[in-house]
């Protein structure tokens, strides 16, 4: 029954001698409703279409949400453009199973899918896009205003990066953020257990970045102390972006003098490690240092005053994969 309604409403929205289709013709000619309560409640059917009775907007075969470019057959029946690819060869409708050469492409029911827009599941915690119907899933894939997981043991904080930053100093009392700029180099003080990073990130022509505003990211440094030295990993915060790749460097450097004479040098030690770090949400809980990549500082090379705290170098990068 449920499968027999949305073929019915499919055929009825894509059919040329549709009403619905008639009605959306006149529209994109200039014929709009004159008034704003009218196109008020135009919005409100369909929204009303889209939560009632969803599955009528998606393809009949493979069940996704049907984008451009749509084809349809001589009665009107609907297929995605992959799936009219895999059905041409037999000739024939799958719903009507009426002889078809070829499926023509269904403009009308291009244009309402274009129209039904929907709010993003994440506008509680801050996001105001609205992606039209078929592109939800994928907006939610990448969108930066998803909410993470609190990286404490035992916490189910759930929130965005700002509600996780307030979180972190009311909730665990954990030191205060950094605030850098991407693609900068700077020196911090890491202490012994979670020190987090935001970094900024605005467009630039001299660096490969994927977003023409600015976007921030948050990285955990998790400083370790192991039997031979000091341990860092590195962890993004967030929802992994297929167009992006995120890379941390990290930096340790001393010189050594005579402690005799502190005018005679011994020598020096510089250690530096390109990290690719990988995107997470903390749904598992934080990695296990050890399948994780750590940067190590042995014990002979550290400072007597970085046993508190190690003073790295940190160069936070975004590479545009696209």
């Amino acid at each position: 029954m449920k499968r027999a309604k949305r073929e019915k409403a499919a055929k009825e929205a894509a059919s040329p001698g549709s009403a619905g289709a008639n009605k959306k013709e006149m529209g994109s000619s200039g014929s709009r409703p004159a008034s704003a309560a009218a196109a008020a409640a135009g919005a409100e059917a369909v929204a009303y279409v889209a939560a009632e009775d969803a599955d009528a907007l998606e393809c009949g075969v493979c069940f996704h949400p049907l984008k451009p470019p749509i084809f349809q057959c001589d009665e009107g029946h609907v297929v995605c453009s992959l799936c009219r690819d895999k059905l041409a060869p037999a000739g024939k409708c799958h719903v009507c199973g009426i002889a078809t050469r070829d499926y023509h492409r269904c403009h009308a029911m291009e244009r309402l899918l274009e129209s039904i827009r929907v709010s993003c599941p994440n506008a509680a915690h801050g996001c105001g896009a609205r992606p039209a119907y078929y592109d939800q899933h994928d907006h939610c894939q990448t969108c930066p205003h998803a909410p993470c997981h609190c990286p404490g043991k035992d916490c189910n904080f759930l929130g965005s990066t700002e509600a996780l930053l307030d979180h972190f100093t009311s909730a665990h009392g954990w030191p205060s953020t950094t605030k850098i700029s991407a693609f900068e180099t700077y020196c911090i003080c890491l202490r012994d257990g979670f020190n987090f990073i935001l970094a900024d990130c605005t467009e630039d022509d001299d660096h490969l970045t994927t977003s023409s505003s600015s976007r921030r990211y948050l990285f955990l440094l998790n400083v370790t102390r192991q039997s031979l030295g000091c341990s860092i990993t590195v962890h993004f915060i967030g929802h992994e972006s297929p167009s992006e790749a995120l890379r941390c460097v990290l930096g340790y450097s001393r010189v050594l003098y005579d402690p005799c004479d502190r005018h005679k040098f011994l020598g020096s030690h510089s250690l530096q490690s390109e990290i690719n770090v990988e995107c997470m949400d903390l749904s598992n809980g934080l990695p296990n240092p050890e399948d994780c990549f750590q940067f190590v500082v042995p014990d002979s090379v550290l400072r007597k005053k970085d046993k508190d705290g190690i003073q790295a170098e940190v160069h936070i990068g975004i590479i545009n994969l696209e």
